[in-house]
């Protein structure tokens, strides 16, 4: 399956851009995204960088699974009050 993957603040930087596409085995989820993009961008698989993920604009837990043409969200967490 296809799927987007955005990139946000902290992660954009580190990734160099704001998306890209990435192909994925049927049955895979967003964490299996997640474990790609670390894999491609050894900076996003840096200790103490935690991200949060949304699938399709919806807060999304790692075991989320992906359909072809889902869009996943890697963004830094969210602090402050």
């Amino acid at each position: 399956m296809r799927i987007t993957l955005l990139y946000f603040a902290q992660a954009a930087e580190v990734a160099g851009r704001d998306r890209e596409e990435l192909e994925l085995p049927g049955g895979a989820a967003a964490g299996d995204a997640l474990a790609e993009a670390r894999r491609r961008h050894a900076g996003l698989a840096a200790a103490g960088f935690r991200p949060l993920l949304a699938v399709n604009q919806a807060w999304a837990a790692p075991d989320r699974a992906l359909a072809d043409g889902d869009e996943v969200a890697v963004l830094p967490p969210v602090s402050g009050g």
